[in-house]
C-alpha cells in the first residue's frame, strides 16, 4: 500500500478544514489521482461554501461534503464531535488515503482536523494510509513548524496548471502568501528537494506495505 506511484484504483480523500486548502495543500496531487481514475472525496468540515468549491469538484470529478462547525473556531468543539463527524464518512467511504494538515498550522482549525484525522485513520478495523499536507500561508508560521517532507508526489507541468487554474476559481482567497507565485515557487522548491522539475511535499503520517 505504501507508495504512490499509480492511484489507480484508490479512494482518495482529503478532510482539510476551509474550501481552497484542498488545492493549497495537495491540488497537484488530486490532478495526478484524477488523471490515474481515482476516487475523490473532499470533507470540508466548516460551514463555509462558496460556488467556486463546486466548479473545483467538478474539474476534479469529486465528490464533496460540508460539516457544521463555525469557521476559524473548530477548537471550541469536542474533539469526540469532529471525531465522529469525519468518521462517519471513513465509514461511508472506506478510503485508501486520506489527506490532512499538518499537526503544527498556525491556522487553529487545521490543528483540529489534524487531530480527529489522525484519531479516525488509527490501524483498527483497517489500513489507511494517512498523509499531512502544507497549506501556504499557515504550515510554516509556528516555529519551529517542523514540517519536513518525507513523501514527494512528482507532477507535470500539465498538472501544475491544473492546480493553478483551480487556485483562480478561488480568486477572493489569492493573497500575497498564498499566490500563484508562492505556488509555483513551493512546487519547483519540493522538486529540487525530490529530484523532480515540480512536486508537492508531503510529511506520512501512517503507512503500510
Amino acid at each position: 500500500m505504501l507508495g504512490l506511484n499509480s492511484f489507480k484504483d484508490k479512494k482518495v480523500m482529503t478532510f482539510l478544514a476551509h474550501p481552497n486548502d484542498e488545492v493549497l495543500g495537495c491540488g497537484g496531487l488530486l490532478s495526478r489521482a484524477k488523471g490515474d481514475g481515482a476516487q475523490i472525496f473532499c470533507v470540508i468540515p466548516v460551514k463555509r461554501i462558496f460556488q467556486s468549491c463546486y466548479n473545483v469538484m467538478e474539474k476534479l470529478d469529486a465528490r464533496v461534503a460540508w460539516g457544521h462547525f463555525d469557521d476559524n473556531e473548530m477548537d471550541k468543539y469536542p474533539l469526540l464531535e469532529v471525531c465522529e463527524f469525519f468518521e462517519d464518512y471513513i465509514k461511508q467511504i472506506k478510503p485508501d488515503i486520506v489527506i490532512t494538515h499538518h499537526y503544527n498550522c498556525a491556522n487553529q482549525d487545521h490543528r483540529v482536523c489534524y487531530k480527529a484525522a489522525s484519531i479516525v485513520t488509527k490501524p483498527i478495523k483497517g489500513q489507511i494510509q494517512l498523509l499531512s499536507c502544507e497549506v501556504p500561508s499557515s504550515t510554516g508560521y509556528l516555529r519551529p513548524s517542523n514540517f519536513e517532507p518525507n513523501l514527494y508526489v512528482g507532477l507535470s507541468y500539465e498538472e501544475l496548471n491544473d492546480k493553478l487554474d483551480m487556485l483562480k476559481m478561488y480568486k477572493s482567497e489569492l493573497r500575497a502568501d498564498r499566490s500563484e507565485e508562492v505556488v509555483k515557487a513551493l512546487a519547483c522548491l519540493r522538486g529540487a528537494e525530490s529530484g523532480n522539475d515540480l512536486a508537492e511535499g508531503f510529511m506520512l503520517v501512517r503507512g503500510y506495505c
